[in-house]
Parts: C-alpha cells; sequence; structure tokens
C-alpha cells in the first residue's frame, strides 16, 4: 500500500497542514489536522517531476498537495513514455541536458547565419520597389541629417561622373529609380554606398582618390550591383530582425518604411556579407564588360583603397565597409582575361 507525507493547501489561504495520505480502494485519503479527504485518482492532476523540487498534486477545488516522496507519487501516477518522461529524463542525466543545450546553441547559430538571410531574401520578394524607394529616400535624409553634407565637387566632375552613371543604368528596365547622389562626408571618408531603391550616395572622398572617373564608375557599378540585388534591404530585414520579417511578409508599409533609421547603420557600421560583395562583383564586371569600361579600373581602385587602408586612412571608408582583399582585387584583373 502507497503511503507518503505531504503538505496539504485548501487553496482558499495560505495555512499549510502537514498530512498523511494513503492510497485505498476509492482513491487517496488525506488526513491531518483539520483535514480527512477522499479524493478520486481520477480526480487528482500530477505536476511533472522536477530535479530538486517537491511534487505537486493538484486537488478539486484548488486544494494542492506538495510532497518529497518521488517515488510515492510515481506509484501512484506512472510517467507516460511522451513529454513528461523526456523532461524527467532530461532533468535527471545532466548529459542528456548538455546534449540538448548544445543542439539548441547549433540551432540558433544556424538560424542567425543562414536561417535569417534565408528569411530576409523571402520576404524582401514581398516589398515593392516603391516601398524600397521609399525606404532609400528616408534613410538618406537620415545620412544628409547626421553624416553628410553638399558635395564640393565643381560642376564639370559632377557632369562627367554622371555620364558614366548614365552609361552603366541605361536600359536597366527593373523598375528602380535609379540616381547619383554626391556628398561630403567627412566622418565616412572614400566610400560609396547604395540605398534601397536605387539611390547611390559618392562621397567627395572617393572621387578625389580615384585616378580618373572610371575608376569610380567601377565602383558604381558594383553599388549598382547591390542595388539590383536588393542586398540593402535584405541586410536590413536581417538587422531587424524576426518582427522586420513578418511585418515584409504581411505587406505592412508603414512598418517596412520604418526600417529606414537604421539602413545606415546597417550598411555603414557592419557592412555587407561575402557572399552579396562577390554577386555584386560578378555584376559589376559583366556590366562594366557591356559599357565597354575595363574591369582593371574596379582592380586598380580597390587597390587604392587597399593601400589607403593599409597607410591609416579613416576608420570608415569604403574597404571598412565593402571589405576587400586580394581575392577580389585578383576575381577582377583574372575577368579581364
Amino acid at each position: 500500500m502507497t503511503e507518503f507525507d505531504a503538505v496539504y493547501y485548501d487553496g482558499r489561504t495560505s495555512a499549510r497542514t502537514p498530512v498523511r495520505a494513503r492510497r485505498t480502494a476509492g482513491g487517496l485519503h488525506i488526513a491531518g489536522a483539520g483535514v480527512d479527504l477522499e479524493v478520486a485518482l481520477a480526480d487528482i492532476a500530477a505536476d511533472a517531476p522536477l530535479a530538486g523540487a517537491p511534487r505537486s498534486l493538484h486537488l478539486p477545488g484548488g486544494a494542492q498537495l506538495k510532497t518529497e516522496d518521488q517515488a510515492a507519487v510515481e506509484a501512484l501516477f506512472p510517467l507516460s513514455h511522451g513529454v513528461e518522461s523526456a523532461v524527467h529524463l532530461l532533468e535527471g542525466r545532466w548529459r542528456y541536458a548538455l546534449g540538448g543545450l548544445a543542439v539548441a546553441a547549433a540551432f540558433a547559430w544556424w538560424s542567425v547565419v543562414y536561417g535569417l538571410p534565408l528569411a530576409a531574401s523571402l520576404a524582401s520578394s514581398f516589398v515593392s520597389t516603391e516601398i524600397e524607394a521609399r525606404m532609400g529616400d528616408d534613410a538618406l535624409a537620415t545620412i544628409d541629417q547626421t553624416l553628410c553634407g553638399p558635395s564640393r565637387l565643381d560642376d564639370k566632375r559632377r557632369k562627367n561622373l554622371q555620364a558614366e552613371f548614365a552609361v552603366l543604368t541605361a536600359g536597366l528596365d527593373d523598375g528602380y529609380r535609379y540616381r547619383l547622389e554626391f556628398r561630403t562626408c567627412p566622418r565616412i571618408g572614400a566610400n560609396a554606398f547604395a540605398l534601397p531603391g536605387g539611390a547611390i550616395v559618392l562621397t567627395d572622398g572617393l572621387a578625389a582618390l580615384a585616378q580618373n572617373d572610371q575608376q569610380v564608375a567601377a565602383v558604381l557599378a558594383h553599388e549598382i550591383g547591390h542595388v539590383r540585388h536588393r542586398h540593402g534591404l535584405r541586410k536590413t530585414l536581417q538587422a531587424a530582425g524576426v518582427a522586420a520579417l513578418v511585418a515584409a511578409l504581411a505587406g505592412d508599409a508603414v512598418s517596412i518604411t520604418g526600417l529606414a533609421a537604421a539602413l545606415p547603420a546597417a550598411l555603414l557600421d557592419n557592412g555587407y556579407s561575402r557572399a552579396f560583395e562577390e554577386e555584386a562583383d560578378d555584376y559589376a564586371f559583366q556590366r562594366m564588360k557591356e559599357a565597354g569600361i575595363p574591369s582593371r579600373h574596379f582592380a586598380d581602385v580597390m587597390a587604392l583603397l587597399e593601400k589607403k587602408e593599409s597607410g591609416g586612412g579613416k576608420l570608415m571608408d569604403y574597404l571598412s565597409t565593402h571589405p576587400a582583399t586580394a581575392q577580389r582585387i585578383e576575381r577582377a584583373r583574372s575577368s579581364i582575361r
């Protein structure tokens, strides 16, 4: 016969009463000072076991028993082989618990490294180019308020660069309204970056560093690749996380355009992934070939930027946000052959 000591709570007050519980033919008999109950086992719900914690038995009317006698409770209420037994197994065996923790950590890593980028790529397809353009316009307004001012390039240089840009964007029937924006940005340095919707910002620093306009055009071709592949939007959705992805899938234009404030930091502080950079590079090489611009100009301007970086250039220059490597330069040079 199963018997065990327990503490009885009536469910109406905080009073605790030591009792003795005994299995009977009719169920469970509970006796103590002022307590004399007979409760059918079918009317009692036993909590799942927790390592180091007393077991709780829930009685009708909100009353409750708590006991340290795990064996007695399991004899009265055998655990099934379902969820409760699995939880108990993990709690009772620390190796299994550590294994579960490792699995959870691996899943979290996969979600951040692969899951979110995949979800962002899917969600971006639900965002129209009009909404993307509004994001870019709002982001540019934020940049103008915090990082950049009017360009000091002379009109002739601007017209020449606009002409190069026009050649690169001619015939791109992709729904984007491409435009080249000139800014002076001392905190950003030699840089260029694409915003969702087609705006591409070129800083005076990069224009001054380049040895000729075709080197600038090579950088602009790369940035056009970011626009066409929606890298800015996808990066922002990734950075903003699950809530932004849900808003994109639901078509919530207000929530999506509200991400514009986070866009400059996402693009300038974190840059793009290696995969995004290679995708934009590949587009640049192809577009430069179509426009009659030798891809050696891409390699040359990257080498200039790399030299400036190694010489102690500004931290937020083009290489900081678009990590150039010897492999990227070699890819540009090999595309000549």
